[in-house]
């Protein structure tokens, strides 16, 4: 093919790909195993796109999941989250050594069993990961032929699951509210009346009352001369403040302050409380005691709501791309303070590719720097792990000076999609070239070995989970979903449950479950 014949191809296989993959029966679709079938299909045909776009897809697909995983990754290696990636490191891990040990035993060489192995986990980046050890077609053919009926076994497993398992969607939500509000309480707003004697006595500045107490002053009544919110005055007996903080926060107010008013206060001060997103990229990656210019305009933040959870605004807490803040500040400062956050998710920067490149040549050249691992031997990260661990820290930090690493929604769903389907359509037609071959040599049995493996691991694991552990059941669901790195799967689940709470735990195990599965990929050749 010349290369306008292979532009037209890529762009027709993709077209005809997703218009399969989403076709919809009762909530479920193929989703990107239709662009996978459709590629086996024409690959078998003749029609095969150049290796070339499998890995520039592939480079853009991973950085962008990295740098949208990383802000919460690292938080999610703590406490509960360390846990979680606990546990899916053990479930990969059975699903590891189950196919190792059973294609040992049937005589199935190693790639073979990455093609089981990549498929039963329908994970793309580990079949990179797996092709770039060994360029082999086989891996690729019984991966193309797995996957399919490991998507469909998946989703119906996660249809089931909670049947089986008797997971009441209300009843767990209400039990995981409860546990997040004791880790990260509800920022709250009150008004308070002034009446504690010692303010007779003694002059307390605003300051010194917030550092006491914890809490945020947003605005005050007073018979004296105050300024604006942002000097540091001094509060008068009589006084009636609006107050933000914690419920235990607002409970040192009360003691401090004297009394808790619930009167519709009249505040005559010109301050006013703005809601605004962070788009801005000079205050993304910031922290709030760098904002300066946002305390010269008189602003002043009461609250960062981050992916559902309420975060008091302490000076050490850095600012990523979408915060929503909410802000007090004069009215006279309005536009000034919202073009100071942007407040616009749509107008942040989205064609800066110098951050995106320099991040994908940096993670290329570390993952090729060889690394040794007792009874493996000399590891890499390869391709994929390097461009992944370093999308990851990018993402966490936010910037370095002048440079943001961020990219807005919008422009990361945009890589991500565009990566995956040109990966996805470079592999499938390639391994078209061997489909009928293959099938004709393997038949139906490494579909078989791979769903019943699915099947039995993840419902002994999940009752080992749900019943030893006690594990909050739609915690569990979007859990699993996150190890399997199945985004259709948790389609599923969002269908079902219409709460966030699937999608955090996903969140939280998914990048750690990526880079674990591009590892067993890789080790699956040292072992067989």
């Amino acid at each position: 093919m010349d290369h306008l014949q292979t532009v037209f191809y890529i762009f027709l296989l993709i077209s005809l790909g997703l218009v399969l993959g989403n076709l919809h029966y009762k909530n479920f679709s193929l989703d990107i195993a239709g662009l996978l079938i459709v590629s086996l299909v024409a690959g078998h045909f003749g029609i095969v796109i150049p290796e070339d776009f499998k890995y520039f897809g592939l480079a853009i697909f991973i950085y962008a999941i990295g740098l949208q995983t990383g802000p919460g990754f690292f938080d999610s290696l703590k406490n509960e989250g360390l846990k979680l990636n606990l546990l899916s490191l053990t479930l990969l891990s059975l699903f590891f050594f189950s196919i190792v040990l059973v294609s040992y035993l049937l005589g199935y060489n190693s790639s073979i069993s990455a093609g089981i192995y990549t498929g039963v986990i329908t994970s793309a980046p580990a079949l990179a990961s797996a092709l770039e050890i060994k360029n082999d077609h086989t891996i690729s053919v019984i991966f193309g032929i797995v996957y399919p009926f490991a998507l469909v076994a998946t989703v119906l497993v996660f249809r089931i699951l909670p049947i089986v398992f008797k997971i009441d969607f209300n009843k767990e939500y209400e039990k995981y509210k409860e546990e997040v509000f004791k880790e990260h309480p509800p920022i709250l707003t009150k008004n308070f009346k002034i009446t504690n004697e010692i303010f007779k006595k003694e002059k307390v500045k605003k300051s010194d009352l917030e550092r006491l107490t914890g809490t945020v002053v947003e605005r005050i009544a007073s018979q004296h001369e105050i300024g604006e919110i942002v000097d540091d005055f001094v509060i008068h007996y009589g006084d009636i403040l609006r107050v933000t903080g914690t419920v235990e926060q607002l409970k040192r107010m009360k003691i401090v302050a004297g009394e808790e008013t619930e009167a519709d206060v009249q505040f005559k001060d010109d301050m006013k409380i703005y809601r605004l997103l962070v788009s801005n990229k000079d205050v993304v990656g910031k922290k709030i005691n760098e904002l300066k210019e946002l305390y010269a305009l008189g602003g002043r933040i009461s609250k960062v709501r981050r992916a559902g959870i309420d975060i008091s605004p302490m000076p050490e807490v850095t600012l990523m791309l979408g915060d929503k803040l909410y802000i007090v500040g004069p009215e006279k400062n309005k536009d000034k303070i919202i073009k100071l956050i942007g407040d616009n998710l749509m107008a942040f920067p989205s064609a800066d590719f110098i951050p995106i490149s320099f991040g994908i040549v940096l993670g290329m050249l570390i993952g090729y720097i060889p690394i040794g691992v007792p009874f493996v031997g000399v590891f890499r990260l390869s391709f994929v792990g390097g461009i992944l661990l370093c999308a990851l820290i990018f993402g966490r930090l936010g910037r370095t000076g002048p440079i943001v690493w961020q990219l807005s929604p919008h422009s990361n769903n945009l890589m991500k999609v565009l990566g995956q389907l040109l990966f996805v359509a470079t592999v499938g037609t390639n391994a078209g070239r061997y489909l009928v071959e293959s099938l004709a040599s393997y038949g139906i049995y490494p579909v078989l070995f791979a769903t019943v493996t699915l099947i039995i691991i993840i419902f002994s694991f999940s009752f080992y989970v749900l019943k030893i552990l006690k594990m909050n059941g739609l915690q569990y669901l979007g859990f699993l979903a996150g190890t399997l790195t199945s985004t259709p799967s948790l389609g599923v689940i969002n269908n079902m449950v219409k709460n966030e709470l699937p999608s955090i735990s996903y969140a939280a195990v998914y990048p750690f479950s990526l880079i674990v599965s591009l590892i067993f990929a890789e080790v699956i050749f040292k072992l067989i």
